[in-house]
């Protein structure tokens, strides 16, 4: 009910964000896209961690819901609330990053075959992100499990194919970073970016 509430005033204040300096950066999980944005914090960006992830660190009773196809609407307004709330506070002259974004809970929705939240559906229609997005293509030498990320590499690559095709959905313009070092993956998007 807290974030609920906190949503909803921040939606009523900015019933339409076009934060065009945030970029995401995605792909499934364990391609890399975290160990990227730590690296561009470092250098002093503003960054958007993964709330999901930070979220089942530390209520695990959620991680064993969300490992069914039931994504609790609790769970999906904190995590958007926290993303929304960077979109809204990130400088407009200042290039941020965002560990994912809105569309990669649409993308997980149709990874478990439910069909998004009406709640999600508007959240992601009304803010906006950098027109492009940096994406990290399937990599199975680097992909490692873990107690949060429990797909195989297999269903690692489902995710994956979800989150390319809701952001097109959505018509993001897609920028694949290469399979290469993470400081190298830092230069190309700065390189991209003109920076």
């Amino acid at each position: 009910p807290f974030y609920f509430i906190l949503f909803t005033l921040s939606f009523l204040l900015y019933p339409l964000s076009f934060s065009i300096m945030v970029y995401v950066i995605t792909g499934g999980p364990g391609f890399g896209k975290t160990t990227v944005v730590n690296l561009l914090a470092k250098r002093n960006f503003p960054v958007c961690d993964e709330g999901a992830r930070s979220l089942l660190q530390t209520h695990p009773e959620v991680n064993v819901q969300v490992g069914t196809n039931q994504i609790p609407l609790d769970f999906e307004k904190r995590v958007a609330y926290e993303r929304l709330r960077f979109l809204n506070e990130a400088g407009i002259n200042s290039i941020a990053f965002s560990d994912r974004g809105l569309p990669d809970q649409i993308a997980y929705s149709w990874y478990k075959k439910k069909k998004p939240s009406s709640f999600i559906e508007e959240v992601v229609l009304a803010n906006r992100y950098a027109p492009h997005v940096f994406v990290t293509p399937p990599w199975e030498d680097i992909y490692t499990q873990d107690e949060i990320r429990r797909e195989n590499f297999e269903e690692a690559l489902s995710i994956h194919e979800q989150i390319v095709k809701a952001y097109l959905k959505y018509r993001y313009k897609l920028v694949y970073l290469p399979k290469t070092n993470p400081e190298m993956r830092v230069k190309f998007i700065l390189n991209f970016l003109g920076i």
